[in-house]
């Protein structure tokens, strides 16, 4: 028996028992089992490496060790105790706040998070706005500065944001910094990093996908927050990773829309509570001190909560939160998202709230960054229109934002994007906030973005030469690993 023939006999024995293992996981939905066949029984072993690599779930093996809620709790007791206030009030009025009771008590019991009362939020359309305010936060610094982020560049962009944190380490603030090591791979110079730790700010790699061969395996599930804490204070998050194209459209863009938010008063403290456990579980150092959590000064109060969800949290509660906001839907909603490839459950939500009379109105980007997530999304876009959604493709430039408003009293800005990666693969945290004049906001915005949109039809997509059907329909069968 020469060696072709025992590499043949090992090959299709590997292929029985992967789809063995594939079938019998019933935590995936069907789509993705049956892409994940497809793929095995097309690829072969190359099919089996890329499974080994992303397809497994390690979340059993507790790739990260609590909510930042439940670590953190004695830090956050009295707010946990005025939350219990606040929701037993809105248990007990009107029918509108039922909406809101309903969207809270998803929250809290799939991530347990908490509800805040005292809360101020500014949105900013444009990185540009949003880098100037921050500027001028960073600079005012006192105590510490916690920054996570996907991407960060070592350009121009980067340069300012060192010299500031340099010049805030060396007086005597505490700076740390996390980065995804798929997102800012090699998007950092060796000298960026060495000038800031020889400044004294500590610098870590998002469970460092480099550092050992069984953290490699996990490099699949990436940390896409976007998080900003000064002094326990201030908080930012939202779709804006830190790179130069975030304010100028970079190469590809002349305009890039995106969609960020700045929090003061309670819901920074649970902002911080997220990145010190993003911390203790990237580097084991578990940062406890009340300092890092100050008592928020008194405002005219906006309810929050900041939803998170990963690999390893039991429900996926922003996937769970967008459903949710789209089946409770009474009147309107709007959803700008970069990427759209939707899962079933989602699929079905839209195309049932349109049927049931809701306006609903989606908006993602007509000028691609990524080829086939643009191809995968255009094979929805014939049952949508049909059942009444109104599609529009943003032209001026890229957008990157992540927002849905719904009834114009529950809206949501955050990193998860309207596609499964986003949902069941990703890190990611959303701002979901119950306000209506935060909600006319990004309503207004919307509408200023559909200006420079065109209105996607059926005759668009119809319209296509069948070679470019065919790749678009091969792209949505691999969608559900996307």
């Amino acid at each position: 028996m020469n060696i072709w023939v025992i590499f043949k006999i090992v090959n299709i024995l590997l292929i029985i028992l992967f789809s063995l293992i594939i079938l019998l996981d019933n935590s995936k939905p069907p789509e993705v089992t049956f892409a994940w066949l497809m793929i095995i029984f097309i690829f072969q072993f190359v099919g089996i490496i890329l499974y080994i690599l992303t397809g497994i779930n390690y979340k059993a093996n507790k790739i990260v060790s609590h909510l930042p809620e439940e670590t953190y709790k004695n830090e956050l007791a009295d707010i946990i105790i005025e939350q219990k206030r606040l929701y037993r009030e809105l248990k007990h009025e009107n029918e509108e706040s039922s909406d809101m009771v309903k969207a809270m008590s998803l929250l809290l019991n799939c991530s347990n998070s908490i509800v805040t009362l005292n809360n101020e939020a500014k949105y900013f359309s444009n990185g540009e706005d949003l880098y100037n305010d921050m500027f001028k936060d960073l600079n005012e610094a006192k105590e510490s500065i916690h920054m996570e982020y996907f991407i960060w560049r070592s350009d121009s962009l980067g340069e300012k944001i060192k010299t500031i944190l340099i010049e805030k380490a060396r007086n005597g603030v505490e700076v740390r910094l996390i980065f995804d090591g798929v997102g800012s791979f090699n998007r950092i110079s060796l000298k960026y990093k060495r000038e800031l730790r020889k400044a004294g700010v500590k610098i870590i790699y998002f469970l460092d996908p480099l550092a050992t061969p069984l953290k490699f395996i996990k490099f699949n599930y990436c940390n896409h927050r976007k998080i900003v804490v000064i002094d326990g204070h201030i908080g930012y998050t939202g779709g804006v990773n830190l790179g130069e194209e975030y304010i100028t459209g970079g190469k590809m863009f002349h305009f890039w829309r995106d969609a960020h938010i700045r929090i003061l008063g309670d819901s920074v403290r649970m902002l911080q509570a997220l990145f010190l456990t993003d911390w203790n579980n990237s580097t084991g150092e578990r940062l406890s001190s009340k300092k890092y959590f100050p008592v928020s000064k008194r405002m005219n109060g906006i309810p929050m909560q900041i939803a998170v969800s990963g690999p390893d949290s039991k429900w996926s509660s922003i996937h769970q939160l967008y459903f949710s906001m789209i089946t409770n839907a009474n009147n309107k909603i709007y959803i700008q998202s970069p990427y759209f490839i939707p899962d079933a459950s989602i699929l079905k939500a839209l195309e049932t709230a349109a049927l049931s009379g809701v306006e609903v109105h989606l908006m993602m980007t007509g000028n691609p960054d990524k080829k086939m997530p643009f191809w995968t999304a255009q094979t929805y876009f014939d049952s949508l229109i049909s059942a009444g959604v109104k599609i529009y493709l943003y032209k001026k430039g890229f957008l990157h934002s992540k927002v849905i408003i719904v009834d114009d009293l529950i809206s949501t800005v955050g990193s998860c994007n309207m596609d499964i990666r986003s949902f069941h693969i990703n890190y990611e945290v959303n701002a979901v906030i119950y306000d209506r004049e935060v909600s006319n906001q990004l309503k207004e915005q919307f509408f200023i973005d559909v200006n420079d949109s065109i209105i996607a039809n059926k005759s668009i997509y119809r319209k296509k030469r069948f070679v470019y059907k065919f790749r678009d329909s091969i792209c949505r069968l691999t969608s559900p690993l996307m």
